[in-house]
């Protein structure tokens, strides 16, 4: 379709070549037909959004040129548009697209501070919901590890002992007398310990 706003102005078969290959040279490189072609209509989709981005932008130039002052007229003869009327065709299409642009800018920032606050809301819900963390009980040490709790920094040093429970402790362990000696006590007198008929013996000799 043929842009009447552009008229009097023309591309060289050579500047096209030119930009072609300075944006596409290396898809026009690839040796995949199929997926040359692929990314080459990728490109075009691209180009074409580009070239009304780039009609957006003549719109506001000649929005600029009627807000200095100029008159529709007098824009459409410096500008080669003939007519104030594609005059005023490029300003509407310049502003509806900077509206358009406008309205998804604002529907993105809604949606990211709507999303904010719904993360925000179940962050407070899961953190009403997770139980708080119950005081860890000072358990008694196990067998090896007094030493290792005594000797940690900031550890409370064991309370002294008592003297008389350190005499106590400390206090060389009694021999306990044999069980024998407690059942047969020894004899005092070698009489009691003589048989009866060595007596009788002994005491009929003298």
């Amino acid at each position: 379709m043929i842009d009447k706003t552009t008229e009097g102005f023309t591309a060289e078969p050579d500047e096209v070549e030119a930009v072609l290959h300075n944006l596409c040279g290396y898809h026009l490189t690839e040796p995949d037909p199929a997926h040359r072609y692929e990314v080459l209509t990728r490109e075009q989709v691209l180009y074409d959004a580009l070239v009304n981005s780039i009609k957006r932008e003549r719109g506001r130039a000649l929005a600029d040129m009627v807000a200095a002052g100029h008159s529709l007229t007098r824009v459409a003869e410096v500008t080669n548009l003939r007519t104030r009327q594609r005059v005023q065709r490029l300003i509407a299409v310049s502003k509806a697209a900077e509206e358009a642009a406008a309205a998804v800018q604002a529907a993105s920032r809604e949606f990211h501070e709507k999303l904010a606050a719904v993360e925000a809301t179940l962050d407070e819900v899961v953190g009403g919901l997770m139980p708080e963390t119950a005081p860890v009980a000072d358990t008694p040490p196990m067998e090896g590890e007094l030493s290792d709790r005594n000797t940690a920094v900031g550890s409370p040093k064991p309370a002294p002992l008592a003297d008389g429970l350190v005499d106590a402790l400390v206090e060389p362990t009694q021999v306990v007398p044999a069980l024998t000696t407690i059942i047969h006590p020894t004899r005092e007198s070698n009489e009691e310990s003589t048989p009866w008929w060595r007596r009788s013996r002994d005491t009929g000799a003298a």
